[in-house]
């Protein structure tokens, strides 16, 4: 049975490229043929199809309410790339609940074996659904920029996830670098503060420039077919993508199911 690897990509605040970051690194795992399904759960302001400018048919809160299955909900973005499109402009999707969670996570088990990854794309910030969404997850990589506020709530979420009891592997990311020179100094501090405060060790996936052209490309639904001719980005997405999977090299060759994986850390966070 195929061992899939289940990664949220989540953040400390908005606004600091992480729908870019889940997108590039599974286009970059598609790139190496891996099988990918790319989960947009930023709930009520979804916007992953937008960018890339695809239609949409069903998301997961129509696979969440029963309206259709999951596999219905899936769309092909490209060889070895799929995407279950998240909720956008849907008040009553804010409400997230944990019976949600669940009954969305039940759905995902039968289908995830036929992917090497699932790529999560999560909310900001540090609220039940976000950290619900990270619990799920196999590993967890937490995007942050040159920002003190950004290091400041990624350090948050980092620190959310260790009490509660998250044992799966954390990883940095830092996005936006505008002084290459200045590449992971500020990564290097947060994996000390965890260090040093929580005796928790995260890994350093690597960095990624400021593209001052991405929002132009979102703008024009345009950015999937812009960051595969943007050899740059692709470089340095390479890079993090060749980091990634060199961390799972050493994953034991039995793994439960991933709906067993999730019973079991959602006790955990309820105490139950």
């Amino acid at each position: 049975m195929r061992k899939t690897r289940v990664i949220a990509i989540s953040s400390g605040k908005g606004g600091v490229g992480k729908t870019l970051v889940a997108l590039g690194l599974s286009m970059g795992l598609a790139n190496m043929k891996k099988d990918v399904l790319l989960v947009d759960a930023d709930l009520g302001t979804a916007n992953v199809n937008v960018a890339l400018g695809i239609p949409v048919e069903y998301n997961l809160w129509d696979v969440v309410k029963g309206r259709t299955d999951v596999d219905n909900a899936i769309m092909s973005v490209e060889d070895h790339l799929d995407l279950l499109p998240g909720v956008s402009g849907v008040y009553e999707a804010t409400f997230w609940r944990m019976r949600d969670t669940e009954k969305l996570w039940r759905e995902l088990d039968g289908v995830l074996t036929r992917y090497d990854y699932a790529i999560i794309d999560t909310g900001s910030g540090i609220g039940n659904t976000v950290v619900q969404f990270c619990i799920a997850a196999d590993e967890v990589v937490v995007v942050f920029t040159p920002e003190a506020t950004s290091i400041t709530d990624a350090y948050a979420l980092i620190k959310t996830l260790h009490k509660e009891g998250y044992d799966g592997n954390i990883y940095a990311l830092e996005n936006m670098v505008r002084k290459v020179q200045s590449d992971l100094v500020l990564a290097v501090s947060l994996k000390s503060m965890a260090q040093r405060f929580l005796s928790r060790e995260i890994e350093i996936l690597g960095t990624i420039p400021f593209y001052p052209q991405i929002s132009k490309q979102v703008r024009y639904q345009e950015l999937g077919k812009y960051l595969h001719q943007s050899d740059e980005f692709m470089f340095y997405m390479g890079t993090v993508v060749k980091n990634l999977v060199k961390s799972g090299e050493d994953l034991g060759s039995y793994k439960p199911s991933f709906w067993s994986k999730l019973k079991n850390r959602l006790s955990k966070m309820m105490g139950t």
